[in-house]
């Protein structure tokens, strides 16, 4: 279903064209906190981790509690919700496919329906329910009569 919800290639979309190369800047409680071995700073025991993956330390001298942020540019986390910058009008394009191929059935089933009578076989079928539908309303209209 993901894939084929519209609103998924909007967002999509959206997300990649605004938050394309945005810093990040984590709060304290949005941080991996751990402590660093005896006689080591933050820095000298997970530096170079942090700059490996990518992310950042917000107190980089302190001996314990050190504050690990995973993200040091929004792209960052926009790749682990499977969307990428390069992909933007290309979602834009898939959202436009969805809006022009609905705004066609729309109007090729008004036009086949109501104007040429087309029924697609379903006739019989919507013959029946409406007078199931029919039936029912008229027990609700006998009832308000005979309350009067």
């Amino acid at each position: 279903m993901y894939w084929i919800n519209p609103s998924q290639w909007w967002i999509s979309g959206v997300l990649a064209a605004t938050l394309h190369g945005i810093p990040i800047e984590c709060t304290a409680s949005e941080t991996a906190v751990f402590d660093a071995p005896a006689g080591q700073t933050c820095q000298s025991y997970a530096g170079a981790f942090a700059q490996t993956a990518g992310g950042y330390l917000l107190n980089p001298s302190d001996t314990n509690g050190c504050m690990y942020c995973p993200y040091t540019v929004a792209d960052q986390y926009l790749s682990t919700l499977n969307i990428s910058a390069n992909d933007k009008w290309r979602d834009f394009g898939i959202f436009l496919i969805f809006v022009f191929t609905n705004y066609f059935l729309v109007y090729f089933f008004i036009y086949t329906v109501r104007i040429r009578g087309w029924t697609f076989g379903f006739g019989p079928l919507f013959s029946g329910l409406g007078k199931m539908v029919d039936g029912i309303t008229g027990l609700f209209k006998r009832k308000a009569k005979e309350e009067k």
